[in-house]
């Protein structure tokens, strides 16, 4: 790996001989593959037949032995896991830690810098089930993206924005949690992505730690005091890391909280100073560069005068249905069919096999059985909904979002990722 000199030369200097020579090592080899099962979906037995080992700070978090082509599995398009990389994965552990310490089942947190949506996927899936979650991301067509991970991993209790911090501040919503994984120089990614090799410059270095301060600043208004800041990046040098919460803590009033840990887990501590932080090296860590700190607002700070939030000056994002025909009255929202809160007993259920569905995932119309009921019919795979049809008899208008669709013509052969033990049924799911 042709590595810059500068960060070379820096990095060695920050981290020591023996700690940059793991790293190297670590970003000589493979990248590691890993997966986050979706516990709203798959409550039920189920096995992974590519599992490696599990990810130890994440209960649902799963290596696998290699690589495979997730685009060409329903499952995954289903929601029932989601592709997760496993340094990203202890934004689980940090929070489960402070809902804990926080006692309340009435809690309202916020994702500050959400896409593509693996942060706030693991968020939902350990909140108490009535909280809710403000999962946000500036640019508009990485928000789509957000939107559409968030939709299939079928919880409700979520909304997706599109604004920058400081919308939330003219709003004057009040958090007990932000997650703030600020944009960074991408350090931590040189194993995974080539280009943030080839965009790294210490000019650009001096220039993301800047934004971050601002980040925090336009958004810790919106922190209630006693509330709870996770940080995080994806780089290695102090600046963005140590020096910007050190900044935090004493320009903007905040506490360090430490977060329980495990030897085994390899996880390095602070390269600088003894604050609590926390930093995943590859080579030494299973996993890709990531750092995170946890402050605590201090409690005497004054909240935000007691005017009501505007919510109507954020940006939020909605799924709409296609339109078919010139209509939308008949046709329900994609949404409804991947959401846990779903009924299944409102539509006609057809079970179809692998090609169809990869057919039905390519927007491709499709036949279904003769005794398919005329109208919309809930498509499901292994029992499990994927979308909606409309069928019309010798044919289904195919109904899957076309922005979502699968673009390659290309089937491979089909590798199971994850199995069921038996379909899940639960709550108004039911087995035509």
């Amino acid at each position: 790996m042709d590595l810059p000199a500068d960060f070379i030369q820096h990095t060695r200097q920050l981290m020591g001989e023996e700690l940059y020579s793991t790293l190297l090592q670590g970003l000589s080899e493979e990248v590691p593959v890993s997966i986050r099962v979706n516990p709203f979906k798959c409550t039920n037995d189920f096995s992974i037949p590519l599992k490696d080992r599990e990810v130890p700070w994440c209960q649902y978090g799963f290596y696998l032995q290699h690589r495979p082509n997730f685009t060409f599995d329903p499952l995954f398009h289903a929601g029932l896991y989601y592709v997760q990389e496993a340094s990203s994965m202890f934004h689980e552990h940090v929070i489960k830690q402070l809902i804990a310490e926080m006692d309340s089942n009435d809690l309202r947190v916020l994702d500050l810098c959400a896409a593509p949506g693996g942060k706030s996927i693991a968020i939902r899936s350990i909140l108490p089930d009535d909280c809710l979650l403000y999962s946000n991301e500036p640019n508009r067509n990485r928000a789509q993206i957000l939107l559409e991970n968030l939709l299939k991993w079928g919880h409700p209790n979520v909304v997706v924005t599109n604004n920058y911090a400081r919308d939330y501040q003219k709003a004057k919503m009040l958090f007990d949690i932000i997650v703030a994984d600020v944009p960074c120089s991408g350090e931590g990614m040189f194993r995974k992505d080539q280009n943030a090799i080839q965009e790294w410059s210490w000019q650009n270095v001096e220039k993301c730690w800047k934004l971050q301060r601002e980040i925090i600043s336009d958004i810790w208004p919106c922190l209630k005091p006693g509330g709870f800041l996770v940080y995080s990046t994806c780089t290695f040098n102090e600046k963005e890391n140590e020096e910007n919460v050190n900044w935090i803590a004493k320009e903007l009033g905040a506490d360090f909280i430490p977060i329980n840990i495990q030897d085994e887990w390899n996880i390095t501590g602070s390269l600088v100073d003894h604050h609590p932080v926390y930093r995943f090296i590859p080579g030494k860590t299973r996993g890709e560069g990531l750092f995170v700190a946890v402050l605590r607002k201090h409690a005497h700070q004054e909240e935000t005068k007691t005017t009501p939030p505007r919510m109507a000056t954020l940006k939020v994002m909605t799924y709409e249905p296609a339109i078919v025909n010139g209509k939308k009255k008949d046709i329900p929202n994609h949404a409804q069919a991947l959401s846990i809160r779903f009924n299944r007993e409102d539509y006609p259920n057809v079970d179809i096999d692998y090609r169809q569905a990869i057919c039905y995932l390519r927007k491709e119309a499709i036949v279904l059985p003769a005794e398919t009921p005329r109208g919309i019919v809930l498509l499901t795979y292994h029992h499990i909904p994927i979308g909606f049809a409309k069928n019309i008899g010798n044919r289904a208008n195919n109904l899957y979002p076309m922005e979502w669709r699968i673009k390659s013509t290309h089937i491979p052969e089909y590798e199971t990722i994850l199995e069921l033990a038996q379909p899940h049924i639960d709550g108004g799911h039911k087995e035509d």
